[in-house]
C-alpha cells in the first residue's frame, strides 16, 4: 500500500515524477479495492488546503492514494500531466478537487485516456456538481468516493475540446476576457464586473455569420453571441426556457441576435435579473449536433469553454456526447431512466 507519510508536507515530486506510465488496465469493480489520485488546486475556492489534505488522510486511511497539489508558482499543465501519469500507473480513479474550470480541464484528460474521475466540489459556483446531485460538503463528497457508482455523464464537445457546463463565442467570450483585465486592475468586486460588462457592450461591434446544420437543413444566422449549454441549472439561472431534452443526448443553443447599443444594455440588465426568455433578440433551441462554418471577416474564432478561452479554426462541430466521461456518482443519486 502506498500512502503519503505526511499529507501536509508538500512533496517535491508530488509523488508523480518517478511513476512509470503503464497501459490503463480495467478498473477493479470492487469499490473496496479502489485507489485514488487527488488533483487539487491550492488557489481554488475558499477551502483551506492543509485542512483538506488532513481530511483526505482521514477518509483514505488504509487505502492507496496519491496527491498532486498545484501551487501558485507551479506549471498547471505539467501538474495535470503528472496526475494523469499517476492514474495510469496505478489504475486509479482521478479525484478532481476544484471548480468547474479545473474539472473541465481534467475531464478532457479523463476522456482522452479513458479513465474514470470523481469530483470534490472546491470552487465558487460548482455548476457541474450541483447539476449532477454531488454533495457540496467536502466530508460527504470524500466519503462518497468509497461507495459511489461509476456512471457516464453527458459532456459537450466543440472543435475536439470537451466542456462540462458551456461553450460560448462572440460577445460573452469578450465579456470574460475584459472582466479579467478589469479585475486585475481594480480587484474582484461585483461592481467592477458589472461596470466591465457595460463597458464591453458599449464598444463591442463584432458580429458572426454562422451556418447551423440542425438536421432539417442549413440555416444562416447572424449573431453577436452563441452559447452551447450543457447545464440545466445554468439555463434556469439565465432565465431561458428549455425542455427535458438537455442532458439526454442534447445540448441547448442560445443565440443573441445583433441589435442597437441601447438594446444590448437592456439585454445585459435582463441577464442580471434572469429574464432572457422575455426578449425577442434571444433564440434558443435544443440540438444534438450543429456545424459552425465561419465568422464574418475570418476563420479564427475565440471560444470560452467553462471559463477558459480557446482559439479554434472554423469550421468545427458542436455536439453532445453521452458516454465519454465517466464519474463516480453517490449511491444516493438515482440512475437516469434513459441510462438504465
Amino acid at each position: 500500500m502506498t500512502t503519503p507519510s505526511n499529507p501536509l508536507q508538500r512533496p517535491d515530486n508530488d509523488l508523480a515524477r518517478h511513476a512509470d506510465v503503464q497501459q490503463q488496465a480495467p478498473l477493479p469493480t470492487d469499490a473496496a479495492t479502489r485507489s485514488f489520485v487527488f488533483f487539487t488546486n491550492a488557489s481554488s475556492g475558499n477551502q483551506d488546503t492543509e485542512q483538506f489534505l488532513e481530511k483526505i488522510a482521514t477518509v483514505m486511511h488504509g487505502r492507496q492514494y496519491h496527491i498532486v497539489c498545484v501551487y501558485p508558482e507551479d506549471d498547471h499543465e505539467q501538474k495535470q500531466k503528472e496526475a494523469v501519469e499517476l492514474v495510469k500507473a496505478h489504475h486509479a480513479i482521478l479525484v478532481v478537487a476544484g471548480g468547474d474550470g479545473t474539472i473541465s480541464a481534467m475531464a478532457n484528460h479523463a476522456i482522452a485516456n479513458q479513465f474514470p474521475m470523481a469530483i470534490v466540489p472546491f470552487g465558487t459556483f460548482n455548476m457541474f456538481a450541483r447539476d449532477h446531485g454531488l454533495s457540496l460538503d467536502t466530508d460527504i463528497a470524500l466519503r462518497d468516493l468509497l461507495t459511489g457508482q461509476i456512471r457516464a455523464v453527458q459532456t459537450g464537445e466543440i472543435g475536439g475540446v470537451h466542456f462540462i457546463v458551456n461553450a460560448t463565442l462572440g460577445l460573452y467570450s469578450q465579456l470574460l476576457a475584459d472582466r479579467e483585465q478589469w479585475k486585475v486592475q481594480f480587484g474582484r468586486r461585483r461592481g467592477i464586473a458589472i461596470f466591465a460588462a457595460f463597458s464591453t457592450i458599449m464598444k463591442y461591434g463584432r458580429s458572426y455569420t454562422l451556418q447551423f446544420n440542425k438536421g432539417e437543413g442549413r440555416q444562416m444566422v447572424k449573431t453577436v453571441s452563441f452559447m452551447a449549454c450543457n447545464n440545466n441549472m445554468q439555463a434556469q439561472q439565465a432565465g431561458v426556457q428549455y425542455d427535458e431534452k438537455m442532458g439526454e443526448g442534447y445540448l441547448y443553443g442560445i443565440v443573441l441576435k445583433p441589435s442597437s447599443r441601447k438594446r444590448m444594455l437592456l439585454l445585459a440588465l435582463k441577464l442580471m435579473f434572469k429574464r432572457l426568455d422575455q426578449d425577442r433578440q434571444i433564440m434558443s433551441f435544443p440540438f444534438e449536433q450543429l456545424d459552425i462554418d465561419k465568422k464574418k471577416g475570418g476563420r479564427s474564432i475565440e471560444i470560452a469553454m467553462d471559463g477558459e478561452v480557446h482559439t479554434l479554426q472554423a469550421p468545427f462541430t458542436v455536439k453532445a456526447n453521452k458516454d465519454l466521461l465517466k464519474i463516480v456518482m453517490p449511491a444516493s443519486v438515482t440512475q437516469p431512466q434513459s441510462q438504465e
